[in-house]
């Protein structure tokens, strides 16, 4: 049986066993909504639950990157996809929360997961510090580090520095947070049993 709550780095470890065990889908694939809180730090693989978040393979990033043949002229990479044809995709909400913590690999996986046909990012923009880190020794022992690639939409749109914007911006009350309660979730939840 599926648990209510599950880390995004949770469902992608269901996912590999989903793929593997017909129950298991059969399950998830009954569920009305996946949240994926990414108001921490997530590793994992976008690409594995986006294969089965996706009916196609879609794009969604893509990376500029230095041109070492000509020092100041930066590259635009081919754009990265996530997904593949897939008929028994999973057809529910998937409610994606973000905030201002969100950065890096999160900010990767919202990209790719917002690529979902049913899907809503929900929250406050993020950090806007998404790509791969290259860290530098400078002298008196003290160590730095920075984003090696940019980050782009497929179109070209900037990540790094905007951060990823929600489609609904929602954030916590000071109401909210005396009484305890998580209003971006309870947001998630009922966007997911919204009938539309």
């Amino acid at each position: 049986q599926i648990p209510d709550r599950m880390t995004a780095g949770e469902i992608e470890a269901l996912y590999a066993q989903v793929s593997h065990t017909p129950e298991l889908k059969k399950n998830f694939q009954n569920c009305k909504g996946i949240i994926i809180d990414f108001r921490c730090y997530h590793s994992g693989s976008a690409f594995s639950l986006g294969k089965y978040l996706m009916p196609d393979q879609v794009q969604f990033v893509k990376f500029s990157q230095t041109n070492f043949e000509m020092p100041g002229m930066f590259l635009f990479t081919s754009t990265d996809s996530v997904g593949k044809n897939n008929p028994d995709y999973y057809k529910g909400k998937v409610v994606i929360i973000v905030n201002e913590i969100t950065q890096s690999s999160a900010e990767f996986h919202t990209m790719a997961f917002r690529k979902a046909p049913r899907a809503i990012v929900i929250g406050s923009t993020t950090a806007g510090a998404d790509g791969n880190v290259c860290q530098i020794s400078l002298p008196g022992g003290i160590s730095t580090m920075f984003s090696g690639l940019g980050v782009y939409y497929p179109d070209g749109g900037e990540t790094q520095r905007i951060g990823i914007v929600p489609d609904i911006e929602i954030k916590p009350t000071i109401k909210g947070i005396i009484e305890g309660r998580d209003e971006l979730l309870e947001k998630a939840i009922q966007i997911i049993n919204d009938e539309k």
